[in-house]
């Protein structure tokens, strides 16, 4: 398959630091999650005020597919319904000595349970699942102030496939 690149983000264009890092990278599946009333699924972490994107790593032998099968289940307790790739974000965090690339789909459910699968660190963070408009996911992710580097790139990174969806779908109008 081939991917669309949404952007690449790196430590000189969100924090002003030179430098790449050259370490292999961590793939990711994400998911903007949309429900039958045609809100979408954003992860609220209380503890640190973070909004995102549902998503997280392949595991070992996983595709990204699969893995945001898995993902979207454990974090939101939705199914999988209609799943159509949106295209990929890779992040060069020099910083941190990383990389990543993260795929991202556009899901549409038709089941929501109450009972996700969080992991202890999520639980521990408050982590909750809310629903709201694009408009509203994007003004929360980006009304955030994201005082750590981590943070900014989240921010940014979930941000780009927002602005992305949303012109995937004018286009399809």
């Amino acid at each position: 398959m081939q991917w669309m690149e949404i952007c690449q983000l790196t430590d000189k264009n969100l924090l002003g630091l030179e430098g790449m890092s050259h370490a292999a990278p961590r793939e990711k599946a994400r998911a903007i999650v949309r429900n039958d009333r045609g809100e979408i699924a954003l992860m609220y972490e209380q503890a640190t005020n973070l909004h995102a994107l549902p998503g997280g790593g392949l595991e070992p032998g996983e595709d990204a597919h699969a893995a945001l099968c898995r993902e979207v289940t454990e974090e939101t307790g939705c199914s999988c319904d209609r799943i159509v790739p949106l295209g990929i974000v890779s992040e060069n965090r020099a910083h941190a000595d990383t990389t990543h690339i993260s795929y991202f789909f556009i899901v549409d459910t038709k089941t929501q349970s109450p009972m996700s699968q969080l992991t202890e660190e999520e639980i521990a963070l408050g982590t909750v699942l809310k629903w709201c408009s694009v408009e509203e996911a994007i003004q929360l992710i980006g009304n955030n102030t994201a005082n750590t580097p981590q943070k900014r790139f989240l921010q940014a990174r979930d941000l780009a496939a927002l602005n992305a969806y949303v012109q995937f779908t004018q286009a399809r109008q």
